[in-house]
C-alpha cells in the first residue's frame, strides 16, 4: 500500500508473536530475516494472500507459501530459505493471526472404517512446539570419527523434493490404469519409478547433512562429496544417519494426534500429521 495513505498502518498489525524453531541454533544465512531475532510478529493473511492459496500452481511449487509468510510476518525476507519446521510454525500463528482456532481433520477408522472428523487446537500447537536447544550431530566410531551435523530442509528444498515425488506418483498411478501395456512392461516402469523415488529419499537425505567433520578438522559441505560418501555406507551407518534426518525434519510443531472412534471406539493414534497448505488453508473471506 501506498506509504501517503493515511490507512497503510492500518494494513498490517503484529497481532502474536513466536519463537523460531530453529531458534538460532542453527543460523541463517544473511537475507533471511530482517533482524537477527528468533521471535517474529505475525499478521493476519489479507484477501491476496487468500487467493494465493487458491493457486494450485503457486502451492504445487512452493510460491504461495513463501509470498504469505513474507507478507504476514515483518521479519521475513526470504521465506524460501526458511527452514520446514519454522515454516510449519507460522502457518500455524498465521491461522491463529487470522482469528482461526482449529485444524479440521477427516480420517477413516482403521478398526471399523467408519469416516470421523477430529479438531485440533491450534493455540496448543504452537505452545507446544519443540524449539532446537542444540544441533543435532552424530559420532560414527565405525568410521573414522566422522562428525555429522544436520539441519532441517529449507521450504525451497522441500518444494522441489515435492514436486518430484508427486511426478513419480502420478507415473504410478497413470500405469496402473493403463490396461493397454503388457504386464511385464508395466513392472519395468515400476521399477524404473521405484528406482527414481528411491534416488529422491536419498537425495533428501543427504540435504539434512549440513556439514561432516573430519578428526583432522577438515570441514566438508559440498553436497557431491557427501552424497558420494554416503552411497559407499553400510546399512548399519545409513540407518543412523536417517534417524537423525528424521528427527530434525519433524521437530517443533507436534505431528501426532491421540483419537477415539465415535462409532466402534477403537482408540489410536494418528501419526505424520502434515499442516500442509494444500488443505491446512482455506477460502475464509
Amino acid at each position: 500500500m501506498n506509504k501517503m495513505n493515511p490507512l497503510s498502518k492500518y494494513t498490517k498489525v503484529e497481532v502474536l508473536y513466536a519463537k523460531l524453531v530453529s531458534n538460532d541454533v542453527i543460523k541463517y544465512p544473511t537475507g533471511v530475516l530482517v533482524n537477527d531475532t528468533v521471535e517474529c510478529g505475525i499478521c493476519a493473511r489479507s484477501a491476496r494472500d487468500e487467493l494465493m492459496f487458491n493457486n494450485p500452481d503457486a502451492l504445487m511449487n512452493g510460491e504461495a507459501v513463501a509470498n504469505v509468510i513474507e507478507n504476514c510476518v515483518p521479519n521475513i525476507a526470504d521465506a524460501r530459505k526458511l527452514f520446514v519446521p519454522d515454516v510449519e510454525l507460522l502457518l500455524i500463528g498465521i491461522k491463529l493471526a487470522t482469528k482461526e482456532k482449529e485444524y479440521h481433520i477427516e480420517v477413516d477408522c482403521p478398526e471399523c472404517g467408519h469416516h470421523g472428523a477430529f479438531e485440533r487446537n491450534l493455540q496448543f500447537l504452537l505452545d507446544s512446539a519443540e524449539l532446537l536447544e542444540e544441533q543435532p550431530e552424530l559420532l560414527l566410531e565405525d568410521v573414522g570419527g566422522l562428525l555429522l551435523k544436520f539441519k532441517p530442509h529449507t521450504w525451497e528444498e522441500y518444494s522441489v523434493f515435492g514436486q518430484k515425488m508427486f511426478q513419480q506418483q502420478k507415473k504410478a498411478r497413470m500405469l496402473e490404469d493403463f490396461e493397454e501395456m503388457s504386464d511385464e512392461d508395466k513392472m519395468e516402469q515400476f521399477s524404473q519409478i521405484f528406482e527414481e523415488m528411491t534416488k529422491l529419499s536419498f537425495e533428501m537425505i543427504v540435504a539434512n547433512i549440513e556439514s561432516i567433520e573430519t578428526v583432522d578438522g577438515d570441514k566438508i559441505t559440498e553436497r557431491e562429496f557427501i552424497a558420494e560418501w554416503l552411497g559407499e555406507q553400510p546399512a548399519f551407518i545409513l540407518k543412523q544417519i536417517r534417524e537423525k534426518s528424521d528427527f530434525i525434519n519433524n521437530v517443533g510443531v507436534c505431528h501426532d494426534m491421540d483419537v477415539g472412534c465415535s462409532s466402534c471406539g477403537h482408540e489410536w493414534t494418528i501419526q505424520n500429521l502434515q499442516f500442509d497448505p494444500s488443505n491446512f488453508f482455506e477460502q475464509s473471506f
